[in-house]
């Protein structure tokens, strides 16, 4: 039987269920591709908590945590 891929590689056996399921929801939506609202580009990502930047045209955005809601 083939091992499912998965982001809790470094958490382990450690935490309960929970967490680490929460931490698999918030890490795939801040890591997917997103679209540059002024270029189109898919280099949209976060700089910081709530800062989103793109490294193409340098277009900054305030944003939430972990999404961006345009």
């Amino acid at each position: 039987m083939a091992k499912k891929k998965s982001t809790l590689k470094g958490l382990g056996a450690r935490y309960g269920l929970k967490p680490r399921k929460q931490y698999t929801q918030v890490h795939f939506l801040m890591k997917t591709k997103r679209r540059c609202p002024d270029c189109g580009s898919l280099k949209f990502s976060r700089q910081a908590v709530g800062i989103w930047q793109c490294k193409k045209c340098g277009f900054k955005i305030a944003g939430l945590a972990y999404d961006v809601k345009l």
